[in-house]
């Protein structure tokens, strides 16, 4: 018989960014210690310096270390998936682009139509 429970961990970042590297990397560009983040997580500096080798991390445990580092480890993984995901905010941003995008080519086309208007 074989041992379904840890088929995920046989990639071994194949197919998926490990995300303790990322953890790691991201805390010690910062200027917080690994026992202040521990601190803010409220476990030990054991535990996550365990969470820094980890290839895989719970969603809950990502949301917590994004809140207390200040940064979205959700959002930077997303990055490397094959596909494009727009946000909400983005979605917003490009609606308001496009409209500010007419608006110019209306004024630009009423500004020719007054420079040849003076020019005669």
């Amino acid at each position: 018989m074989t041992d379904n429970n840890k088929k995920h961990s046989l990639d071994r970042g194949d197919q998926y960014p490990l995300v303790g590297n990322f953890i790691n990397y991201h805390i010690s560009q910062q200027l917080v210690t690994k026992a202040d983040v521990a601190r803010a997580l409220n476990i030990r500096p054991k535990g996550l310096t365990a969470y820094c080798k980890r290839d895989t991390l719970q969603f809950a445990v990502l949301w917590k270390l994004s809140l207390a580092l200040k940064h979205n480890f959700i959002a930077q993984l997303g990055e490397y998936l094959p596909y494009r995901f727009e946000t909400i905010r983005e979605k917003a941003l490009k609606e308001e682009l496009d409209q500010k995008e007419a608006i110019i080519q209306k004024m630009e086309i009423q500004m020719e139509t007054m420079r040849e208007m003076i020019k005669k």
